[in-house]
């Protein structure tokens, strides 16, 4: 009888161990499965101080409008943790920036305005720094380009400036930087309406823009976002538009130079973005889901893309990669075309 109760003892002993120790393991499983969704759920990446966003022209061109814009909406509508603080760095027709981006090697806290434009300068300025050795982020908009003059200038249609540049000299063309979509879109006049006017470089479109004001060249290359306080205002008039067709809002009587008979002088601006050589794979896609996010925001679409002439656009950094890899070897065969490069 003592043995039966002892043997009963040692089971139940035996069953409440069991029983403790599954208590147990359950909760450790489930307190690792907390903590494993816990993870998961926090990002890969986040930035852990300010993002520089580095545009390669002093302020007040597109490019600085295209970053400070995304900067304010990205930390305003949280997110992102840290602010994106914008630096301006002109120089080398972009080389600069492009050389101060690719030293910072694995840095995910470094940024950098891209545009076809500056692609462009470095290719035709043989920059040591290209494009294709920095890692591609999000494309996020279209651009457009005008042929603009002042308010009384001798050149009030683009008809009278073809005229005019046909004297060799005779007409000086204002553009941000040598070998970028300003300087193309120039090269692209010359050729295919034979003409022989000057181009005059400057470091931003806000030089440019001073310089146009101020007399010291009689046409400028600009984007809408860039000239159309002074359009309203009547201290400028825009002769032209490289775009494929007519852009609208107020500029939606401005011809074409294809509706003038020029098929040729066609261009127009991709704005993007790019990061160091080594990025991670992490930051990229944080990056990429930032500026997404961005892209979808009313603030953008109406006070932004539809206030500035702008088209909208979203790619991300691996269809941006796939598409500048074919856009470089189009630009290259232009350049020749037109005799930028040999």
């Amino acid at each position: 009888m003592k043995m039966k109760k002892m043997m009963s003892l040692v089971i139940s002993v035996l069953i409440g161990a069991s029983a403790a120790t599954g208590c147990a393991s359950k909760a450790l499983q489930t307190s690792e499965t907390a903590v494993k969704g816990a993870e998961e759920a926090k990002p890969a990446f986040t930035p852990g101080k300010e993002v520089e966003v580095v545009v390669p022209s002093s302020a007040g061109g597109g490019s600085d409008l295209n970053a400070r814009t995304i900067a304010d909406i990205a930390f305003k509508n949280q997110y992102t943790p840290k602010n994106f603080m914008v630096t301006n760095m002109p120089g080398g027709s972009g080389g600069v920036a492009f050389s101060y981006v690719y030293g910072k090697g694995t840095n995910d806290e470094t940024i950098m305005v891209l545009h076809n434009g500056q692609i462009m300068s470095t290719i035709a300025n043989n920059a040591p720094v290209t494009s294709d050795k920095l890692t591609y982020l999000p494309v996020v908009a279209y651009d457009n380009l005008l042929l603009v003059t002042k308010k009384g200038a001798p050149y009030q249609t683009v008809e009278d400036f073809i005229e005019a540049a046909k004297t060799p000299e005779k007409v000086k063309v204002g553009g941000s930087q040598r070998g970028n979509t300003d300087n193309l879109a120039f090269e692209l006049i010359n050729k295919y309406a034979e003409t022989k006017a000057a181009y005059v470089q400057f470091n931003s479109s806000g030089d440019t823009m001073t310089a146009l004001l101020g007399g010291h060249v009689d046409v400028g290359i600009f984007n809408p976002s860039e000239c159309i306080g002074q359009i309203e205002a009547g201290e400028l008039v825009p002769l032209a538009t490289f775009a494929p067709e007519k852009i609208g809002g107020a500029f939606a009587e401005v011809p074409t130079f294809k509706e003038k008979g020029f098929d040729n002088i066609v261009l127009s601006e991709v704005r993007a973005f790019a990061g160091p050589p080594k990025m991670s794979a992490e930051a990229i896609a944080f990056y990429d889901e930032v500026l997404k996010k961005v892209t979808e925001t009313d603030e953008w679409k109406t006070n932004y893309l539809e206030k500035n002439n702008l088209q909208p656009v979203y790619m991300n950094s691996a269809e941006a990669k796939a598409f500048f890899e074919k856009e470089v070897e189009s630009y290259r065969t232009i350049f020749k075309e037109v005799g930028i490069i040999q």
